[in-house]
């Protein structure tokens, strides 16, 4: 009998893709903002709203996190990409990152480090938990304000994806754009059961 569906097996990745690109601002205890480029992040929660952002345990930025216990996720859009992957190659810890880019920091409403203006969505975020993993620290981080640009908005007031232009990595070393939208939420609903 003839298989159709072969698979291989690969090195072991966390590979919940496609992984969303985040930049990352924190501050130290001179109010100096850095910033690192993320990939292993997400939403943990619902309500309180919680996100999880995973750091080096030898990053910068994982010092300054766990110091001041606040950060801003800012969502970059794809034609800041050559910025974006800058943040990610240098270490905050000996080069300005802010002041070799592009970005434009602009005053948090409820965090310390501050908010990339040029991403259309912004999350102020505090520390709630820390969790030591391998090569990582989890930080668990309640949202205690979120930012959008206006013109991201759909008609329904939700965020348009297709005009944020989200930068999405694959962590074997690839960057990728968004497609178009498959369905809104819900659209089975007259095929589901009542139980």
């Amino acid at each position: 009998m003839e298989c159709y569906n072969v698979k291989v097996e690969r090195k072991p990745l966390p590979l919940i893709y496609p992984n969303p690109v985040v930049l990352v601002t924190t501050v130290d205890t001179n109010k100096r903002t850095n910033i690192i480029t993320l990939t292993l992040t997400g939403g943990v929660c619902w309500e309180p709203p919680m996100i999880g952002v995973s750091v080096g345990k030898n990053q910068h930025s994982r010092i300054l996190i766990e110091k001041l216990g606040e950060f801003v996720v800012n969502f970059p859009k794809a034609e800041m990409l050559k910025d974006v992957e800058y943040c990610g190659l240098v270490s905050g810890k000996e080069v300005d990152k802010c002041s070799r880019t592009s970005f434009t920091l602009v005053p948090s409403s409820r965090v310390k480090p501050p908010m990339i203006r040029e991403c259309p969505v912004n999350l102020e975020c505090k520390v709630k938990n820390e969790i030591p993993l391998g090569s990582n620290i989890l930080f668990l981080a309640e949202v205690v304000c979120l930012h959008v640009d206006e013109k991201m908005l759909d008609e329904r007031g939700g965020i348009d994806l297709e005009k944020v232009k989200p930068i999405m990595f694959n962590l074997t070393n690839a960057y990728w754009g968004i497609g178009k939208k498959l369905a809104d939420y819900g659209f089975t609903k007259s095929l589901a059961r009542v139980s």
